[in-house]
């Protein structure tokens, strides 16, 4: 009860920029299958480089053969489970469309969080269900060998900031010849600006060598196996290109979702996703602060 005083409108609602959908390449819902989750078939090639013999000279004299051309392209079946985010809005059964306005409004609050943490560890409701996910020490697949769940490659520990997203760069440079995708704690952004490590453009973050930066609130900094990271140190990942599925906002129909015991409605907002990524998956970890020379 808002008593004698006056009821107002709360203050608007901003969400924070560089957040993890902004990064995505959204993929039409289309055929609800998608809910299910996704199978793709992803080519990670190396390539390689060769010459003609007859032609060719080294500086001593004619090469010899080359070798023969052979695979070079990891073709890998691939797949990302769904997971939802929801919201619950309790109250008076009394003002329906208040409570559906409200649970939708709570949802457009903290979904970007919960996405973003549910990405980085894998976890809904207590269980590791979403896959694929950043902090990964094991490869997982389903019982059709497609795989679900990269391990997370480590390319430097204890590292400052410009050494380990330069060490990062290239190891994903090693795997991913395309414009990859970084992901970093919120935490570690004031370290990265100190470093003049990223620049902003368009209204995103970029790495100076040209791959996305996603900032995360949801992203917790683990590491791999899921630890939480010292104080003063933070665990980053590389991914290659993201994709995803994201579904319209659903409303349990209020037949469903009166508690009758209490004369509560109970209005649940929620959404489904699905997040993917290309080829790689790598883990590095670094020191927070500024330089000290």
């Amino acid at each position: 009860m808002a008593g004698a005083r006056q009821i107002v409108d709360p203050p608007a609602f901003t969400l924070l920029p560089y957040g993890l959908w902004d990064a995505v390449e959204p993929r039409s819902p289309g055929n609800p299958h998608w809910q299910q989750g996704v199978t793709w078939i992803e080519p990670c090639p190396t390539g390689g480089t060769t010459y003609d013999e007859c032609i060719s000279v080294t500086g001593t004299g004619a090469p010899p053969e080359p070798a023969a051309k052979a695979d070079n392209v990891d073709q890998t079946f691939r797949g990302a489970t769904p997971f939802t985010v929801f919201t619950e809005f309790d109250c008076s059964p009394v003002g329906l469309r208040d409570a559906e306005s409200a649970a939708s409004d709570a949802l457009a609050r903290i979904e970007q969080q919960q996405v973003e943490a549910a990405f980085w560890t894998g976890t809904s409701a207590t269980q590791t269900v979403v896959f694929p996910h950043l902090a990964a020490a094991a490869d997982v697949s389903d019982t059709n060998s497609i795989l679900l769940q990269p391990t997370a490659t480590t390319c430097v520990t204890g590292a400052d900031a410009a050494h380990a997203l330069g060490a990062l760069e290239d190891c994903l440079g090693d795997c991913y010849a395309g414009q990859g995708v970084i992901h970093v704690p919120r935490s570690v952004l004031p370290t990265f600006a100190a470093w003049n490590l990223i620049v902003e453009r368009d209204g995103a973050l970029f790495t100076t060598g040209g791959n996305r930066v996603v900032v995360g609130g949801g992203y917790t900094g683990s590491a791999p196996d899921g630890s939480a990271p010292a104080d003063g140190t933070s665990w980053i990942y590389a991914t290659g290109a993201l994709f995803g599925y994201r579904g319209d906002v659903r409303f349990h129909a209020p037949r469903d979702s009166i508690d009758r015991a209490a004369n509560t409605l109970r209005m649940i907002a929620e959404r489904t996703y699905v997040l993917g990524f290309e080829c790689c998956l790598i883990g590095a970890h670094l020191n927070l602060g500024v330089p000290t020379t």
